[in-house]
């Protein structure tokens, strides 16, 4: 039996036969630089080197030519050993180095490859042989100096031992693969026995998987209909979480109207108390002012009766004034009689009648006084008359002004029981919104537990839904398991058949 090797699909001869051609290859390109190393340092020649050169690649190209028609081909060894042993034939013959020899050694190491004993007998016998050959031929033709010979010495012992090594190492290696081999008969008789057994067992397998097949058909269908019912629960509950939301929105909204409207209901009540306030001070002032109204009233009826008093004297004035012009008058003609009595008189009346003259002007000028008093007490009176009529006025107005502010304090009166009333029903109002806040936050509050619950039960229904798809997708996945396993199961009858 063959083995295969890891590398690819490469089989053991194949794979060794190109690892040799790789190997051979590197050997020559490395000792082709050195050589075009030496040609460039003028060590060697051109033609030198192309000689070297074409016996390195010319058998590495065969080779290749070779693996590429048949890779397991034996010829490709021969190739290598007779073309390799060509070059370092003439290398060792036309060169002077003593470690040219070394050029051997590489190649030992790339025909254990092949676990050959003979193979690896020729090749190293004939490297062996070729430093031999050039030994002797440099010792006929040139000769060795005495100091030399150690160096022929270490070099045809190292030959010899490295070949020796190579034919030890290959043979233990080819011992150790030929139990190998044997260990891997027995392990494949162990196997077909193995095998048989596995063979039994697969046929009951075969009957189990066809049962697990049919039943994980089933399931599947099973996990169809709850797929699909999770599916409906998920959708539902997503609406019903939506619905929530929404009325937990307008709960909200309701609640923001809510405070809004309790807020107005205290400011209306917070209002409507200065509002009691200013009418009491509103009642208040009527009240002062109807006070005033009447001690006016009382004042302008002093007023007027202060008037008619002021009208009588007015009136004595006028008598007392016509009597000082009756009396004026009878002065003046009491002065004309003394007058005309001192002109009478002659001499002895002229101081009498300067008398008489003075008294005379002292009665036209009380008379011209007596006329400015008519006048000033006619104008008076006229005033005193205008006044009158105003302070009656101011009275009528007074009295008007009375009955109005009783009529306003009964006004206010009224404004402070409608104020009281209106202030007991915003107390009361703003007690209904208080109520219906609370029972509001407690729509609000279980709107949103059933939201919360809703959302949970729409997240468990899709992680439930989420559950059947994924289990849907793994009874796929076993029943391809199964199919498959009933597949290989088959396969493996075939091949009991077959060995």
């Amino acid at each position: 039996m063959k083995q295969e090797m890891k590398a690819g699909k490469l089989s053991e001869r194949q794979y060794i036969n190109k690892t040799a051609i790789m190997c051979h290859a590197i050997v020559d390109a490395v000792l082709i630089a050195a050589y075009l190393l030496e040609v460039i340092k003028g060590s060697r020649t051109a033609g030198y080197f192309v000689i070297i050169a074409l016996f390195a690649i010319v058998p590495v190209a065969a080779e290749i030519l070779v693996y590429k028609k048949n890779p397991k081909s034996s010829v490709i060894r021969h190739i290598m050993g007779f073309g390799y042993s060509s070059f370092y034939v003439f290398a060792i013959f036309t060169t002077n180095s003593v470690t040219t020899f070394t050029y051997a050694l590489p190649m030992f190491i790339v025909i254990t490859l092949y676990s050959d004993i003979k193979y690896c007998i020729a090749i190293c016998s004939g490297g062996f042989l070729f430093n031999v050959l050039d030994v002797a031929y440099k010792a006929m033709t040139t000769g060795y100096e005495k100091e030399a010979m150690t160096d022929v010495e270490i070099r045809l012992a190292l030959m010899a031992i490295v070949g020796l090594y190579v034919i030890i190492t290959t043979n233990v290696l080819k011992k150790v693969n030929d139990r190998k081999l044997e260990r891997i008969q027995e392990q494949k008789d162990k196997t077909g026995i193995l095998l048989d057994g596995i063979m039994t067992t697969s046929g009951s397998m075969i009957e189990n998987i066809e049962q697990a097949a049919g039943k994980m058909d089933r399931l599947g269908d099973s996990v169809k209909e709850i797929r699909n019912s999770m599916q409906i629960v998920s959708t539902g509950s997503n609406e019903t979480a939506e619905s929530a939301k929404t009325q937990l929105y307008s709960a909200g909204q309701i609640q923001e109207q809510i405070e809004k409207v309790k807020g107005a209901a205290e400011d209306i009540s917070t209002k409507l108390a200065d509002a009691g306030g200013e009418v009491e001070t509103g009642i208040k002032s009527v009240e002062q002012l109807a006070q005033q109204a009447v001690k006016s009233i009382a004042a302008n009826d002093m007023v007027v009766s202060r008037m008619e008093q002021l009208a009588e004297n007015t009136e004595r004035m006028n008598d007392i004034v016509e009597l000082i012009s009756s009396v004026a008058n009878r002065t003046g003609m009491l002065a004309l009689n003394a007058s005309i009595e001192s002109a009478r008189a002659g001499e002895a009346g002229k101081g009498f009648a300067v008398v008489a003259q003075e008294i005379s002007n002292l009665a036209n000028q009380t008379k011209a006084a007596t006329v400015d008093i008519i006048h000033l007490i006619e104008n008076v009176s006229e005033e005193l008359k205008e006044v009158e009529n105003a302070v009656e006025t101011v009275s009528q107005n007074n009295r008007s002004h009375a009955d109005t502010t009783k009529e306003v304090t009964g006004s206010f009166e009224k404004i402070a029981n409608s104020t009281n009333s209106i202030k007991e029903q915003a107390k009361q109002m703003e007690q209904a919104v208080e109520e219906l806040a609370a029972a509001n936050g407690e729509i609000v509050e279980n709107v949103k537990n059933v939201s919360d619950t809703t959302q949970l039960m729409s997240e468990q229904a899709a992680e439930t839904f989420g559950a059947c798809e994924e289990n849907g997708t793994l009874v796929e996945e076993v029943s391809e398991i199964v199919l498959v396993l009933s597949n290989q199961a088959e396969e493996l009858k075939n091949k009991e058949k077959m060995l």
